[in-house]
């Protein structure tokens, strides 16, 4: 019966030269998805007759069933070959039109259409393929024959490697649910890539016959990657796809790609409430293909028609299949006697009886508006190819399991479907390794901790440690074919699974150190509480994600730029170390020992693609390249470099430094007031701003300073920025400063503020450091060779770095040839990391235009999250919105625009970047219900929130945040991101009296209890802002500024800060909070889909002048992402954070409007006007303040000739603003007053319930 039903139902057009099978008598196309499929039927039914196979003609059958997959395998295989060239541009490109065909001639295995006249790219189909391969494979069957072949099949590991990040067309082949052929990053391509991806990991393609080269390699990193992407997309299929039911494949049977059982359930249950039929499940919503309204002389739709194929989408049996197979996988046997009956309902009988799968199910055209009406009230009638190939294949594996021919683990050798079964408890292997015999004795004495040098690690073990980079190196060879045209692996990244593993080359065992751990690549390794932070995180990580034989080995190299042996050893390594003793450290079960100990018990693999001559001579390029590393390390922390004796050096200024502190040199503290001010004067403008709001009173500006303000408040004009960073010099020491009325300031545009701030800084020559610019070239470099100060050598190189650029020579002489101002910047950057002055690093870095080499691999981090990202102060230029994977040239020249040159804007930006997508990836619930980050928006907070924690004005605040540790500036992003309620405080250094700042967390509750999800819980009390005024306290009204060299006069810690924070807790605590949510783009949960809700029952929304039209929900769903973009790209035209805010609390109560009208006493049938909905609420809060004298009176609610300005923005009072959602005299109390006017709301409905 099923060799009958097989050859005529599945291989009845399977073309007898090629092997291949064609979908239809019509077309002699042949898809890579639908001739797997049937591959792995006939593979299927092979199995069950090698079960069985006792007379000659069983054998027989047997012997033809696998040839006839094979030969179809093989064939798919000689098809992609024949475009290799496509393949080896597609790893660099990642572009459509690079793609692989997903589509050749059933006849000649040739292409039937044009690179750009189909959605080629699609992963998922090349994903099935090969995990079909690996699974045949595995079962005995050998497809692959030459070396050749291997190659190629490495290679399509490589297609693949990155599929998280890549748009393709999807399984549906048509990107956008529009069809205009909009690529889209897909859920189900990334999850069969994830289990291609792991299914060949160190397979031997050619069986048991096969010897070192013919193994697969896939670094472990990248299906975790895809998996961390999927499970945070899931159930999503994509951005215009609530889900899918493609999905099925992928949490189970053939991928089983998700290992979280809870992620599984879900979107099952997803799919199954939102998707599933009598005739079988659609495969999305709103999918118009073969239903009877669609016009079939076009391919795409126009959006407004996608609501017209809403309740009446075709229904496809194959999805029951797959759930038929899902049950018989995780025995359940209800589920599977449910569908095994729907589907034996579903099948069409053929002339002799026998079932054949239809494609899909469609409502008849004279029945579409019954339908419409009732969903699932009407019959369907069968449409498409019958029998449809894919379905019948999957259909007949079904049967097979049905009937007990074969069991589920017969079809899954590689073990796929345990991917649920719990592990056991791991153990990650720690070794501690020190750079050199200092570092060994310092460990010893200061912690008890005996460790190994890299020199005795390699004398007792064997094995050599390199930095991860060199791993990249090694794996770029793996793949090259020269006669196929292949190159090999082109990234060069390494992941901390890759380098948790012992690696042969030959004869020699290799270990490698983590990437983060590589110093040169950016300035954050340069902050040990950094680097030991993240190797918690990543010890953590690999106690999710190892799957690997043998336990994670992880070595830890303690180098000479974390502490000098001479002193006592940091804190946070003391810690880290003693917890490691412990046996714990973040949750996870650690090991500590040497190398020796762990040989015999680590994943251990083996590079056999590399031959013997070139493992050899890459060995000896590794040597020396890691010779030379350390010993540029070490020059870090000696104080001293050797010079040539003959003329000045480089090294030899910046030698004589003897104390990196201010205070040390004549003239010191003069230089070092004027060197931190080369600070990010755009960011100082915009902080200038937002602390005003904070202290609605009146801030202290220079005279100069405040006339440039109300000029440019009446200009109006756009300032540019200037191609060169502009010198910024200290405070004015005179007391000659007025107070202006801060509205005046906040009028002017940011790049206003930023010139009046650049010229005032340049005109103000009142120090003697300043007069360096009226010093000669060689002046300069005399004094720069004498000076013996960190501050002042910084000044001579800023001066010439103005003057000259860094290619300029110095006319310095050192062995290795001319000194160049580069050169020069690159040692005071150093030095700068190793004394821990975070301010110059910055700067310097600035100046050497140094870029995180993994800055594409961050922001993709980000929009494979579905978030976008924009990048500049507000108001952000227009082309700074960051919507798909960009290049590193193409982000550092976006990001140098957007900071307007700006040399800490713009480091600080990429830093901010690290740190976000670091916390995408292991706190992704910190970004829930965001779908836009506003990088430069979240920097000025943080500066806010520096200058609000200390009481510091815009200027100081800047300074203090640029002067933060990595450490402490992650920190301080998580706190903001996560609501904690935090304070800066100064903690004293052991040398020289000098401090430093560090961001304490308060106490556990949570900053950001907004008026969403929190409301019962906020009373009255503490929150109205009526009743008598109240004087606040002195020092929110304190203009002087603190300087952080200063800390007892800046410094608000401990318990004083405990107690002025208690003291003044009602005043700005509001504001701030809306504010923070505002910057972070918050939103309520659930908002999007309620406000899809309003719109469709409203003519549209009107926020701030931006209209959301009705339109848009009848081209969209509800839960699309495309929607909610849309919503918040209105929201965010907001400028200013605390507004924006205000305007969501408006929305949270009009979009309660549809579920509570349930009488339809309202008419919403016009446009929402939202900002007059705030103006009236803001009225009527005015209007109470006045009549209790309350602090309003001082400001919006006085009288005009007694009123003065609270900053408030937009027109609404700064009071309103601090104001707390709840309560009689809260901000959703006169939003709802407000209400009954703004919708014409019956009086006697007044005092009904909004919860």
């Amino acid at each position: 019966f099923y060799h009958g039903l097989v050859l005529d139902t599945v291989l009845h057009r399977q073309n007898p030269v090629t092997g291949l099978v064609a979908t239809s008598e019509q077309q002699d196309h042949a898809y890579i998805r639908d001739n797997t499929y049937a591959a792995m039927c006939v593979w299927a039914l092979a199995l069950a007759y090698k079960k069985v196979a006792e007379a000659d003609e069983d054998r027989a059958r047997l012997k033809d069933l696998e040839g006839r997959a094979v030969k179809c395998m093989r064939s798919l295989l000689h098809c992609m070959m024949r475009q290799s060239d496509k393949l080896e541009r597609f790893k660099t490109s990642r572009q459509p039109l690079d793609a692989l065909h997903c589509k050749f001639s059933a006849s000649d295995l040739g292409p039937v259409t044009g690179d750009g006249e189909y959605g080629h790219l699609q992963l998922d189909a090349v994903s099935l393929y090969l995990l079909a391969l690996a699974q045949m494979t595995a079962s005995g069957l050998v497809l692959i024959y030459t070396p050749e072949e291997v190659a190629f099949v490495q290679n399509l590991v490589f297609y693949l490697e990155s599929a998280y990040t890549v748009s393709d067309y999807g399984i549906w082949e048509r990107g956008d649910k529009t069809n205009h052929g909009l690529p889209e990053l897909n859920s189900t391509s990334i999850g069969m890539a994830k289990a291609a991806l792991e299914a060949l990991a160190e397979l031997d393609l050619f069986g048991s016959s096969g010897g070192t080269r013919s193994f697969v390699h896939v670094m472990a990193d990248d299906p975790q990657s895809c998996a961390a992407v999927l499970e945070s997309m899931l159930p999503r299929e994509s951005c215009s796809k609530e889900t899918d039911a493609g999905l099925l494949s992928v949490i189970s049977y053939p991928a089983f790609a998700i290992d979280n059982e809870d992620v599984v359930n879900s979107t099952r249950d997803c799919i199954v409430s939102v998707l599933e039929g009598r005739y079988g499940c659609c495969r999305f919503l709103r999918d118009g293909y073969r239903t009877a309204v669609e016009d079939p002389t076009r391919l795409h739709y126009e959006p407004c028609e996608l609501k017209q194929f809403e309740n009446i989408e075709c229904e496809w049996p194959l999805f029951f299949c797959y759930l038929l197979l899902d049950s018989l996988f995780h025995e359940d046997e209800d589920r599977s006697r449910r569908y095994a009956a729907l589907l034996e309902r579903l099948a069409q009988p053929d002339r002799h009886g026998r079932p054949l799968m239809p494609e899909s199910y469609a409502v008849p055209a004279d029945l579409v508006a019954e339908e419409r009406a009732n969903p699932g009230s009407q019959e369907r009638h069968p449409v498409g190819a019958l029998p449809h190939l894919w379905s019948q294949s999957v259909y007949t594996i079904c049967l097979l399991l049905l009937d007990g021919f074969l069991r589920p683990q017969e079809i899954d050798p590689l073990g796929r479907r345990l991917a649920l079964e719990a592990k056991p408890d791991l153990v990650v292997q720690v070794v501690v390794i020190a750079e050199d015999s200092k570092i060994q004795a310092a460990l010893e004495r200061h912690m008890g901790l005996r460790v190994q040098d890299f020199d005795e690690v390699q004398s007792d073990t064997g094995v050599c440690i390199f930095p991860a980079k060199l791993l990249g190196h090694f794996y770029s060879h793996l793949g090259q074919c020269q006669q196929l045209g292949l190159s090999g692996r082109q990234s060069s990244e390494a992941g901390v699974l890759a380098t948790s593993r012992l690696y042969n080359v030959g004869s020699q065992m290799l270990a490698f150190t983590p990437q983060f751990l590589d110093h040169h690549s950016f300035y954050l390794s340069l902050d040990l509480d950094f680097l030991l932070d993240q190797f918690r995180t990543h010890v953590a990580y690999l106690r999710r994600t190892w799957a690997a034989v043998g336990r994670p080995l992880f070595i830890m190299p303690v180098y000479h730029w974390y502490f000098s042996p001479d002193q006592p050893v940091q804190p946070a390594l003391y810690s880290t170390v003693k917890k490691l003793q412990s046996g714990y450290i973040h949750g996870t079960r650690v090991t500590l020992g040497m190398l020796s100990d762990f040989v015999d018990t680590s994943c251990v693999t083996s590079m056999n693609f590399l031959d013997h001559a070139k493992g050899d001579a890459l060995l000896d390029q590794a040597k020396a390249a890691s010779r030379s590393s350390r010993r540029g390390r070490s020059r870090l922390g000696s104080g001293s470099n050797s010079a040539n004796a003959a003329t000045p050096s480089a090294s030899g200024a910046a030698s004589r430094v003897t104390s990196p502190t201010p205070g040390a040199g004549s003239g010191a503290p003069d230089f070092a007031a004027l060197a931190r001010r080369k600070k990010s004067v755009a960011l100082t403008s915009a902080v200038s701003q937002d602390l005003g709001r904070f202290e609605p009173s009146l801030t202290p500006v220079d005279d100069e300073v405040a006339a440039a303000a109300e000029a440019a408040v009446r200009r109006a004009q756009d300032a540019k920025s200037s191609s060169k960073p502009v010198s910024c010099s200290r405070r004015s020491s005179d007391s000659s400063a007025k107070y202006v009325l801060k509205d005046s300031i906040e009028k002017a545009d940011n790049a206003d503020l930023m010139k009046i701030f650049k010229r005032k800084h340049i005109e103000r020559q009142d120090s003697p450091a300043c007069r360096l610019s009226e010093l000669a070239e060689k002046e300069l470099l005399r004094r720069l060779e004498q000076s013996e100060h960190l501050y002042e050598q910084f000044e001579i190189i800023y001066q010439l770095y103005i003057d000259k650029g860094l290619i300029y020579d110095t006319g310095w002489k050192e062995k290795s040839g001319s000194v160049t101002l580069r050169d020069l910047v690159a040692e005071l950057y150093e030095r700068a990391g190793a004394t821990k002055q975070w301010w110059l690093v910055r700067y310097t870095a600035g100046m050497l235009e140094k870029a995180v080499e993994n800055l594409p691999v961050c922001i993709t981090d980000l929009l494979v999250r579905q978030k976008q990202v924009t990048i500049g102060l507000p108001p952000e230029p227009e082309n700074c919105l960051i919507i798909s994977p960009q290049s590193s040239q193409q982000l550092r020249e976006l990001i140098k625009q957007a900071s307007f040159n700006d040399l800490t804007l713009g480091v600080l930006t990429q830093e901010v970047l690290v740190y976000l997508s670091m916390l995408a990836r292991t706190e992704p619930q910190l970004f829930a219900n965001m779908y836009r980050i506003r990088v430069g928006l979240i920097i000025r907070v943080m500066g806010t929130e520096i200058g609000r924690s200390l009481r510091l004005n815009a200027e100081d605040a800047t300074e203090h945040l640029l002067s933060l540790s990595p450490f402490e500036m992650k920190t301080l992003l998580h706190h903001i991101l996560s609501g904690k309620e935090f304070h800066a405080e100064y903690v004293p250094l052991s040398q020289g009296g000098a401090s430093h700042i560090t961001i304490v967390s308060a106490n556990e509750t949570e900053l950001s209890r907004s008026f969403y999800g929190q409301r019962g819980r906020l009373g009255s009390s503490g929150s109205k802002s009526v009743g008598p005024k109240q004087t606040a306290d002195s020092h929110l009204l304190d203009p002087r500024r603190r300087h952080p060299s200063d800390p007892q006069s800046a410094s608000v810690s401990g318990e004083s800060w405990l107690s002025q924070s208690l003291s003044s807790d009602r005043q700005g605590q509001w504001l701030r909070r809306r504010k923070i949510d505002g910057a972070l783009n918050r939103v309520p949960a659930d908002f999007y889909r309620r406000v899809w809700r309003l719109i469709e029952c409203t003519e549209g929304l009107s926020i701030n002048g931006h209209v959301i039209g009705q339109h848009l929900t009848r081209e969209m769903t509800a839960g699309e992402v495309k929607f909610a973009l849309q919503v918040e790209a209105a929201i965010t035209a907001v400028q200013e954070p605390e507004y924006r805010q205000l305007l969501v609390e408006a929305l949270s109560l009009l979009v309660r409007l549809p579920d509570l009208d349930l009488h339809r006493c309202i008419d919403l049938r016009r446009v929402l006007h939202v900002e007059q909905l705030v103006t009236e609420a803001n009225r009527l809060f005015l209007a109470d303040q006045a009549a209790h004298g309350g602090d309003a009176t001082s400001c919006c609610a006085g009288s005009h000739d007694k009123r003065l300005a609270c900053g408030g923005a937009n027109g609404v009072c700064a009071h309103f603003y601090d104001s707390a959602p709840s309560g009689r005299f809260g901000t959703l109390t006169y939003l709802l007053r407000a209400l009954t006017d703004f919708i014409g709301l019956p009086s006697d409905d007044v005092d009904c319930a909004v919860q």
